[in-house]
Parts: structure tokens; C-alpha cells; sequence
């Protein structure tokens, strides 16, 4: 994917996502490839991150003026969106609807004059709340109904800070959590410098399990392993089990650089591990509805039917969990994911079977949506939106 202009990659990749992409692989690929300056970068980061986060408002306000987008051709249906991003954004005409009528000549000439007829004819419109935040119906009221209003979810569509987990001393702006940091110079090369990029969210499920040195940790649906990174730095013996080889390779060349030793294994977690632990996290796979604002395109391609799936499969992990923390010992069950089935509900499932696990309160040190069984993070601020839950074994017995 090669592109002369931010313009141009921003259009270029959002066309990949359609065809099923992931935006942040496809941009970071790209921007690696153009010799650009930061202002030219960010600029076609803040377009195609723009266009995703505010999508179903974009084609609010060009709905009036376009009868059949459907007919349109795909780089121009982006070109249009992308330009009504900018004038969402405050750009005056003369800068900005010459350079999008350019972009469409030089694919569909034809069209330009549309393009440019309707970029200059673009009016503030009302938008019910589920379209300006644009969030799926089925999501938007569910969220309504489960936490009251979704005037948190405005957080998903702002800029995305990068935090990052020091395993050095840093001179740093600090983040929420202790350890994590904001990052606000171009990306680097993280772990030269003792970093690992890391939302606070994140790193706060591996703090809940308060490891100390020497004891045994079994970080479960671990991936790379960016907690148990955490973990390690606190001394404990961990040992990271997912059933994706190449992430854990991946994860133990990051740990080696940032000086931390992690053991990993390979294995399908529906079933039972062959070990125990008094530390027990599992921080499940889920419909990442907490990470919109960095993968904003998620949220078009997740069905009403998705939370349930997922349920069923967390349940299946949190056995596995369950059988492989000893009496006495602590579970955390997370998720980055702010759905009822697959937080609250999942944890009033598993205790109805294990009423040998008893919740214990968590205090996370930002501000939360909802607590009950566990607590929903509010994803304002740059927070990811987590659920967490903290499960002491009780009586194996009961």
C-alpha cells in the first residue's frame, strides 16, 4: 500500500478495512512505508481513526444530500466521509474540499464534481444519541439499559493516548495506575528503553492479584503475555498459557529485551492445565467492546448475538481457572469489554456452580461505570473499558 499523501492512505487503508482488516495493523504497516514527516503521520492517523470513530454520524450528514450512496463507488463513499470529517472538524472550505475533489479525479473524474458539490453543501443535522456516538442500535441500547445512559461512550471517539508500563525508571508524565506512563513522542522502539505499551486498564487486572516474589502466577489466555510481564517484574514465577504459539513467541522476545523471564505454554484452555496456583489470572477472550477506541471498527462488525457466544466460552475458561487455583488462593476474571453477559453475568453463572469462590471488593484507583459483582471501567480519560472480577477460594468443600 503506497500513497503520495496522507489523504490518499487514509483512503487507501480505510478500503482495506473494509475488505475485513484491522486498522491499526494496516496503518502502522503503511506509515512505515512513507518517508512522511510526524505532521503528515498524525494527520492520516487522525483521518482514518476520524472516519471509523464517527462513522454512522458522517453518513448522517451526507445522507440529505446523497439518495443512493450504496451506488456510489467505495473510494468515493470514503472521500466524502472523510471530508465531512473535516468539515466536523472545523475546516474551512477553501482547505479542504479542493484536496478531496483532487483525490476523486484522479480515480473517478466523473464524480468530482459530486464530490465537490456535496462537500460544499454539508449542514449541522440533528443525530439521535446511538447515530452522533455511532454505536450499533442493539449495542447503544443495551448499554442503556445495563448502565443508564451512554454519555461514557463519547470517550471511545476521542483521540488515543499512548500509555506505556515502565520497567526502568522513566522521566515520565505518570498515568492513572502506578507504573504506567504517557508516551508522547513518536513511536519507538519500546522495549530498548524498558517500555511496553500498555493501557492502564490492562496493567490494573495483573495489579488485582498483588503477586509477590517467589510465588507461583498462572496467567491464562496470557497472548504475548503483557501482564505477566507485570507479574514477573514483581518477582513471581509465572507461567503464561494460551493456545496461540506465535503471540508467545512474539511475547518471550519482548520479555527477554525488557530483562524479564516468563515461562510459556501452548495449550487450548477448555481444558484442565496440569498445575496449580494460589495466583490465578484469566484474562478471557471477549468481544472487546472496551477497545473502540482503538480498533473503532469493531464495533460495525459485531452481531447482537456475539456477548452470549462468547459467555458460554468464558464460562468454559473460568472451569478451567477454577480447578487450577488452590484453596485459599485468588482467581481475577477480566475482560475488555463493557457487556453485561460477558462480565456480571458470567461471574453470577460461575458462582451459582462454585459456591466454594467468594467475591472480594475492587477498588480500582479511576473511575468506574457500575459495580456489583466485580466493576466496569469507565472508558473516559483514555482508559480501555475493562471488567474486572476478584474470586477467593474459599472451601473447596462447599
Amino acid at each position: 500500500m503506497r500513497a503520495g499523501t496522507p489523504r490518499a492512505l487514509a483512503v487507501a487503508v480505510l478500503l482495506e478495512v473494509d475488505r475485513g482488516g484491522r486498522a491499526q495493523l494496516l496503518l502502522d504497516r503503511a506509515l512505515r512505508r512513507a518517508p512522511w514527516p510526524e505532521r503528515d503521520r498524525a494527520y492520516a492517523t487522525f483521518l482514518v481513526y476520524g472516519a471509523l470513530r464517527r462513522l454512522r454520524l458522517l453518513d448522517h450528514l451526507l445522507a440529505p444530500l446523497l439518495p443512493r450512496p450504496e451506488g456510489l463507488p467505495p473510494e468515493v463513499r470514503w472521500i466524502l466521509r472523510l471530508g465531512a470529517l473535516e468539515w466536523l472538524e472545523g475546516k474551512p472550505d477553501h482547505a479542504r474540499v479542493s484536496p478531496w475533489v483532487e483525490e476523486a479525479k484522479r480515480r473517478y473524474p466523473g464524480l468530482a464534481g459530486l464530490v465537490n458539490a456535496v462537500l460544499r453543501r454539508l449542514a449541522p443535522r440533528e443525530a439521535p444519541e446511538c447515530v452522533r456516538l455511532s454505536l450499533p442500535d442493539w449495542l447503544c441500547e443495551a448499554w442503556r439499559g445495563f448502565f443508564g445512559d451512554v454519555a461514557f461512550a463519547e470517550g471511545f471517539n476521542e483521540p488515543a493516548p499512548l500509555f506505556v508500563t515502565a520497567y526502568r525508571e522513566v522521566d515520565l508524565r505518570p498515568g492513572p495506575v502506578p507504573g504506567s506512563y504517557l508516551w508522547e513522542g513518536p513511536k519507538t522502539d519500546f522495549p530498548a528503553l524498558g517500555l511496553q505499551p500498555q493501557n492502564p486498564a490492562s496493567l490494573f487486572a495483573a495489579k488485582l492479584l498483588e503477586a509477590r516474589p517467589g510465588e507461583r502466577v498462572l496467567d491464562l489466555c496470557g497472548g504475548a503475555g503483557l501482564k505477566a510481564f507485570y507479574l514477573a517484574a514483581q518477582g513471581a514465577e509465572v507461567v503464561s498459557y494460551d493456545l496461540n504459539p506465535r503471540r508467545q513467541e512474539a511475547g518471550a522476545r519482548t520479555a527477554r529485551r525488557l530483562g524479564l523471564w516468563v515461562h510459556y505454554r501452548t495449550q487450548d484452555l477448555t481444558r484442565p492445565v496440569p498445575e496449580r496456583a494460589k495466583k490465578v489470572l484469566l484474562d478471557a477472550p471477549c468481544t472487546g467492546t472496551g477497545t473502540f477506541r482503538a480498533h473503532p471498527e469493531l464495533r460495525y462488525r459485531l452481531s447482537p448475538e456475539d456477548p452470549a457466544r462468547m459467555a458460554a466460552l468464558q464460562l468454559q475458561l473460568l472451569e478451567t481457572a477454577a480447578q487450577a487455583t488452590e484453596e485459599g488462593g485468588v482467581l481475577v476474571y477480566s475482560v475488555c469489554t463493557l457487556t453485561e453477559e460477558e462480565g456480571e453475568g458470567v461471574v453470577r453463572a460461575f458462582l451459582a456452580r462454585h459456591p466454594e469462590f467468594r467475591p472480594e471488593p475492587v477498588q480500582p484507583p479511576f473511575p468506574v461505570l457500575a459495580r456489583g459483582l466485580g466493576v466496569y471501567v469507565d472508558p473516559r480519560g483514555g482508559l480501555d473499558g475493562f471488567y474486572y472480577a476478584k474470586l477467593r477460594k474459599v472451601n473447596s468443600q462447599a
